[in-house]
């Protein structure tokens, strides 16, 4: 037993040599087989902040504190020594590192390594998982009634993470007839730079089952809004459009008698402008006219 602790010993004195960088991604592997480490997980959202707390002991002098990730330094201090750069979305207070503007790939295992003067080690594990919420899914509906009346439906969300199936509910769920309705497709498309998935499916239902009401799709935790399909045609109402032929066949009546009358007059005014251009002698001239031959007579 005595051997053993003295062992320890000598590797403690020796990591204490190295350079600190070094030390500490040593110690990671160095406590993961001697001594307990305390682990906990945390939850973020893309594009939101996250807190990292990293238990210390107040009463104790801290020589350094390092916040990396898969042996890759993240922020942290030295009381002696200079430490990398740390990342740019993050921030130290104390013993506790703040990260910004969360994004799907820092999403992953974290170590918090704390060393004390006395040079005794206090590491903690933490896993961070980083969602992001699906949008709200946008239905879409198209029938075709020339043959055989059916209905596709497009549920559609993007945006999300981690990958998530579109889901189906309402009636539709509770029949037991497979040929009522029917998924084509489905698929979960990710992002290559965000990393988040589109998600969308296709279904079919057959018309001739009748309407189904109050439906709706799913992925994750947000729901479209209620939709119903195959929803029977209401017959069309032609009444607007015999008004509108007899009011059409009224106009075209008038416009008709209104030519014809305009045509009549033009007519009689020719004639009359004819007649005066001959010269034509009026009845009462003719009257005139003998009375004046029969006195030349008589004398």
């Amino acid at each position: 037993m005595m051997a053993l602790s003295w062992n320890l010993q000598c590797f403690r004195n020796q990591w204490l040599s190295l350079r600190p960088l070094t030390l500490v991604l040593a110690v990671i592997g160095f406590f993961s087989v001697t001594e307990s480490v305390v682990q906990t997980s945390l939850r973020g959202e893309v594009g939101q902040n996250v807190t990292f707390h990293c238990p210390s002991e107040k009463q104790r002098t801290i020589k350094l504190f390092y916040f990396q990730r898969d042996n890759k330094f993240v922020n942290g201090f030295h009381a002696l020594k200079n430490v990398p750069e740390p990342w740019e979305n993050t921030r130290l207070n104390k013993t506790a590192v703040q990260m910004f503007n969360l994004k799907v790939s820092h999403s992953g295992n974290y170590d918090c390594i704390i060393q004390y003067s006395d040079n005794q080690f206090a590491p903690t594990h933490i896993h961070l998982s980083v969602t992001a919420n699906y949008s709200k899914p946008n239905v879409t509906i198209s029938c075709d009634k020339n043959h055989g009346y059916s209905c596709l439906v497009i549920c559609a969300s993007q945006g999300g993470y981690p990958q998530r199936k579109m889901r189906w509910s309402g009636a539709v769920t509770g029949n037991t007839s497979s040929q009522m309705w029917k998924v084509l497709n489905s698929s979960e498309v990710p992002d290559p730079n965000t990393m988040l998935f589109n998600s969308s499916s296709t279904a079919s239902f057959n018309c001739s089952y009748g309407e189904q009401k109050f439906l709706s799709c799913s992925v994750g935790n947000v729901t479209s809004e209620l939709f119903n399909v195959c929803v029977p045609q209401e017959p069309a109402d032609n009444s607007d459009d015999h008004s509108m032929i007899a009011r059409v066949a009224a106009i075209c009546a008038v416009v008709v008698v209104v030519i014809g009358l305009m045509f009549l007059k033009w007519t009689c005014r020719k004639q009359r402008q004819a007649g005066a251009a001959a010269g034509a002698v009026m009845p009462e001239e003719v009257i005139v006219l003998r009375g004046i031959n029969k006195e030349e007579e008589a004398s």
